[in-house]
């Protein structure tokens, strides 16, 4: 599997990242890191919900749509907290797959082979980043790529969700005339 993003569905996006060096003897993902990357993208899933405009709308229907837009100003208000206590990592362009991340070459960018340590952090209002082993690969066409390790059969399952979701989106924007959906 040379290509992973050939062979599997990818979007690009520029979201908060930061990557750190592991030891070369590592031990293996904690389940727990697992369980809180599942738990991050069970969250951004239903944060990224849109609801589906009833046809038939009475006051029941408005009353609900009322308490979801207070619902999400709360979030919006929750992610700003969170965002002034712990600072994200700079916005950088990348490419994700459920397979690995690929983003432009830059000085000091780990060398193939090498482990890493991701913190991805997908939506603005999630309670935390994604926490992802990955082990660097060749770079191709100007961008470091990445191919993620242990990330277990579940997390693999939300994370290619994630991404057929977002990639749907960005497609659908694309063949909007206002360039949203």
């Amino acid at each position: 599997m040379n290509d992973m993003f050939g062979q599997w569905l990818a979007y690009r996006d520029q979201l908060p990242f930061a990557w750190t060096l592991l030891p070369v003897e590592a031990p293996s993902v904690a389940p727990q890191v697992q369980e809180h990357n599942l738990r991050i993208l069970g969250a951004v899933a239903l944060l990224d919900e849109r609801p589906v405009p009833a046809e038939n709308e009475g006051p029941l229907q408005a009353e609900v749509e009322r308490l979801q837009l207070k619902l999400d100003v709360v979030m919006e208000l929750l992610g700003a907290l969170l965002r002034h206590l712990q600072p994200l990592p700079p916005a950088r362009p990348l490419r994700l797959s459920r397979e690995g991340l690929c983003w432009p070459e830059e000085p000091g960018a780990p060398a193939p082979g090498q482990q890493i340590q991701i913190v991805l952090h997908l939506h603005a209002c999630a309670p935390g980043p994604l926490q992802l082993r990955a082990e660097v690969l060749e770079p191709q066409e100007g961008e470091t790529r990445v191919r993620f390790q242990d990330l277990g059969e579940a997390c693999t399952q939300a994370l290619e969700r994630h991404v057929f979701t977002r990639h749907r989106r960005s497609v659908a924007g694309a063949r909007s005339p206002a360039g949203r959906p």
